[in-house]
């Protein structure tokens, strides 16, 4: 397939001028040992996952399978699952791509992330026409040993639909979108519902828009994450079966392996080895199950059910100029977790709160407002200390939702729920040109 979107990057990769070399391995030498396992893991032989369920027979080897992930994916389940599909005898073709740091929305040509790129991981394997060969590209951290991906644009939905013309549509998705929610740990469903529709809804609609030919969307929900409190993990999945549970098939990850797990990295949601292959066969089972309940011939194009998801924005475009203008006494920063938290994203974002003394531009009625500041860019921490509590600042300010960086890793310690989180614009132009 010729995909104009995917380019094989260079692998010769400098560590970056400012960081020792030494010191970066020490960091991350268990990180890239992880992934080093998932990779290896991985290249076990396709007919030993061949699974002994007959297929059924009116469906010959016909379907065309597009799988799309983040970076859970890139750490060894994606490819688990791409072998479970090659291997079924009712598969003519796959096509699978993974992007690290994506949420839905990053899949899709609209602003903000019409020109996205991903650069913590890139992993790709697209079936060659009339043949059982694929082509594969991979750029991941540890590989080879020590390496550090470049940046790749990710692919979008609307070149991938009539390109590949897929039958069924795996989504593997979700923990990016627990950024949504800024490290806090309640949730607060009037503000967050319509807040979380706006990454779901788009992206379903335009999969099954004609001339889409898809007719199966499973939509993998993320397993237990450490860093997030379960009422914000059970409010996104729930969530999420609202708005789309009616055109796809929603996996929930959590009742398929069990957290704490084996070989889990420091940021307490990446893992790789044996649970991985476990989520994935289990996955598999479930759209296996599926696929086999009923003939083939009876199911329709979802096109059909395009009526049933709600009309919904996708988040706007940043504008140019602030939206709030205000003057702020600082009263309280949330301290930056360590860098090797943060692996394998390279941004995040801290909460600070400030007292609000005069609103020159714009309106705002709450006597606190939350900004959210980076603390990391590039993996490079931000210089935070020039920020000092109680002293005043002229802070102009947009909201953080509909922000590239909306779905950014974060925390936020004030547990101030009843607010809005906002970002500096100056802020907002400082996202890396190679992200976006």
């Amino acid at each position: 397939m010729k995909n104009a979107n995917v380019k094989r990057s260079t692998l010769n990769i400098q560590q970056p001028a400012s960081l020792d070399v030494k010191d970066w391995t020490l960091n991350v030498k268990r990180f890239l040992k992880r992934l080093v396992i998932a990779a290896t893991a991985s290249s076990i032989a396709v007919s030993s996952l061949a699974q002994s369920t007959p297929s059924p027979a009116d469906s010959p080897r016909d379907f065309t399978v597009l799988i799309l992930g983040d970076s859970l994916g890139l750490c060894g389940f994606s490819k688990r699952l791409d072998e479970k599909f090659r291997a079924d005898p009712r598969v003519r073709s796959v096509f699978t791509y993974c992007t690290c740091g994506t949420n839905p929305l990053s899949w899709l040509k609209e602003k903000p992330y019409a020109h996205v790129q991903t650069h913590c991981g890139y992993w790709s394997v697209e079936s060659r026409p009339d043949s059982h060969a694929f082509k594969e590209l991979r750029d991941t951290y540890g590989t080879p040993n020590g390496h550090r991906p470049t940046s790749h644009t990710v692919p979008k939905l609307d070149d991938l639909l009539p390109t590949i013309q897929p039958d069924i549509l795996v989504m593997q998705t979700g923990s990016n979108l627990f950024g949504l929610f800024s490290g806090r740990e309640k949730v607060k469903p009037d503000r967050d519902g319509p807040m979380l529709r706006k990454y779901l809804v788009p992206f379903v609609k335009r999969a099954i828009t004609p001339p889409s030919k898809v007719r199966k969307i499973y939509w993998v929900a993320p397993p237990t994450s450490g860093r997030v409190s379960g009422e914000v993990q059970e409010f996104v999945f729930n969530q999420t079966q609202r708005d789309i549970g009616s055109v796809a098939h929603l996996i929930d990850s959590r009742k398929l392996i069990s957290y704490p797990y084996k070989h889990m990295e420091p940021d307490k949601e990446h893992f790789v080895g044996e649970d991985m292959n476990k989520w994935a066969d289990k996955v598999w089972g479930d759209i296996d199950r599926d696929l086999s309940a009923q003939s083939w011939s009876d199911v329709r194009p979802l096109s059909e059910s395009i009526a049933k998801l709600a009309p919904v924005a996708a988040p706007s475009a940043t504008p140019a100029t602030a939206s709030l203008i205000l003057k702020a006494k600082l009263l309280s920063k949330t301290k930056p977790i360590q860098k090797e938290e943060l692996l394998p994203y390279r941004e995040f974002l801290v909460g600070f709160v400030y007292d609000v003394e005069e609103v020159t531009a714009g309106e705002y009625g709450e006597k606190q407002i939350l900004v959210m500041h980076p603390a990391y860019i590039g993996l490079q921490p931000q210089s935070l200390g020039k920020f000092q509590i109680g002293r005043t600042y002229e802070l102009k300010l947009r909201p953080l939702d509909g922000s590239i960086w909306s779905t950014v890793k974060s925390k936020d310690d004030s547990g101030r729920i009843e607010l809005e989180p906002y970002i500096r614009v100056q802020d907002e132009a400082r996202y890396p040109k190679s992200g976006r």
